[in-house]
C-alpha cells in the first residue's frame, strides 16, 4: 500500500491535478461560506485569516512531519524524494486537500458558525495552493523581485541544510522557532543545480 501511495504522489499527472483541486477547493469553500453567511465581509475576513494561519501550518508540517523522525515514514520518505530530486513531481494524492479541508470544516463547525468554518478552511486551502505554486516556481524560474529571490535562496539553503529554513512563502516561523539560518555566498555555491531557469518571474 505504501509503495502504491508513493507512486501516486510522485506522478506528474497527480502533481498538476493537485494544484487544480487545491485552488478549486479553496474557491468552493469560500463560496459555501458566503452562501451560509449573513455577512460577506466576515466571510472574506475569516478567509484571509485562514490563509495567514496556513503559513504556520506550512512550517509545522515541513519541519515536524517531513524532517522529524516518527512512525509515519511515508511522509518522511515522500519528502526525501524531493530532496534527492528537486525537479520531481511530488504532491499529496490530488483528492487529499478536499478530504482534509472537509474534515477540518466539519471539526470547526462545532466551535464556530458553519460559514466561518468554511471561510477559515477555504483560506487555509488557498494558502496551501499558494505554497504549492511558489515551491514549483522556485525550482523552475529566476526571480527579478528582491523578496522572491531572497525566499528562493532561503529555500535552496534548506536543501543543503535540511533541518533549517523550512518556510516557502515566509521566513517568519523559522525565526520564531529558531530554525532560521542566515546564509553566506559560500552557502549558495551549487544552487544552480536546484533550479531549471527558463525566464525571470515577478
Amino acid at each position: 500500500m505504501k509503495d502504491f501511495i508513493l507512486k501516486i504522489t510522485a506522478s506528474k499527472w497527480n502533481y498538476y491535478l493537485s494544484l487544480a483541486t487545491d485552488f478549486l477547493t479553496a474557491v468552493v469553500f469560500l463560496r459555501l461560506s458566503i452562501y451560509y453567511s449573513t455577512d460577506i465581509w466576515a466571510s472574506i475576513a475569516f478567509f484571509v485569516v485562514g490563509a495567514i494561519f496556513f503559513t504556520f501550518l506550512e512550517y509545522a508540517v515541513h519541519a515536524w512531519l517531513f524532517h522529524k523522525d516518527h512512525p509515519l515514514k511515508v511522509f518522511i520518505e515522500g519528502h526525501a524524494h524531493h530532496h534527492q530530486n528537486p525537479f520531481s513531481y511530488d504532491a499529496m494524492p490530488f483528492f487529499m486537500s478536499a478530504v482534509i479541508a472537509s474534515f477540518f470544516a466539519w471539526l470547526f463547525h462545532f466551535f464556530m458558525p458553519t460559514s466561518d468554518a468554511f471561510a477559515i478552511v477555504g483560506g487555509m486551502t488557498l494558502g496551501y495552493f499558494n505554497y504549492g505554486i511558489m515551491h514549483h516556481i522556485m525550482h523552475r524560474r529566476e526571480f527579478s523581485s528582491n523578496y522572491w529571490r531572497y525566499m528562493q535562496e532561503f529555500h535552496f539553503v534548506h536543501h543543503k541544510k535540511p533541518l533549517l529554513n523550512h518556510g516557502i512563502t515566509t521566513d517568519i516561523w523559522d525565526r520564531v522557532f529558531g530554525t532560521y539560518y542566515e546564509w553566506s555566498e559560500e552557502d549558495l555555491k551549487g544552487i544552480e543545480k536546484l533550479k531549471r531557469v527558463k525566464k525571470k518571474f515577478f
